[in-house]
C-alpha cells in the first residue's frame, strides 16, 4: 500500500524543471528581483580579496576562494536592501552597521584559515 502511495504522489509532482539561468532563478509572481542586493556579498568580495593579498601561502584557485566566500558568507547575516532606496544610498554614504563588518572580518579569517589548512583538493 505505501509503495502504491508513493508512485501516486510522484506521478501527481512531477519534477520541476531547473531554471536555466540566474536571472530565471529571480523571479516571483512574474516579477523581476533583481534589485535585490545583498551588501554583505559585495563587502566580502572586497575584504577577503585585501585579506588574500597579506597571506601569500593560502592557495588562490577557483575552488578554494569560492569555498572561503562561501564558508564566509554563511557565517554572517545577511543585509538585503532594494537597490533604489534610501536604505541603499545610506549604505554607499555611511557604510553598512560596524557589527556585520565585525562579524564579516571574523568570518572571513576563519574561511582562509579552514581553507587554507584543508583545501578541497590535493
Amino acid at each position: 500500500m505505501r509503495e502504491r502511495r508513493r508512485q501516486h504522489r510522484e506521478y501527481d509532482e512531477p519534477p520541476r524543471p531547473r531554471s536555466s539561468s540566474l536571472a530565471e532563478m529571480r523571479v516571483a509572481l512574474g516579477m523581476s528581483l533583481d534589485r535585490i542586493r545583498n551588501a554583505v556579498e559585495v563587502l566580502a568580495c572586497r575584504m577577503l580579496e585585501q585579506k588574500l593579498a597579506a597571506c601569500p601561502e593560502i592557495c588562490r584557485c577557483q575552488q578554494c576562494v569560492e569555498d572561503m566566500y562561501c564558508l564566509a558568507l554563511n557565517r554572517v547575516p545577511a543585509l538585503y536592501y532594494h537597490s533604489t532606496s534610501s536604505f541603499a544610498r545610506r549604505l554607499e554614504d555611511q557604510g553598512p552597521p560596524t557589527d556585520i563588518l565585525q562579524a564579516l572580518d571574523r568570518a572571513i579569517d576563519h574561511a582562509i584559515l579552514k581553507v587554507g589548512e584543508n583545501p578541497s583538493h590535493d
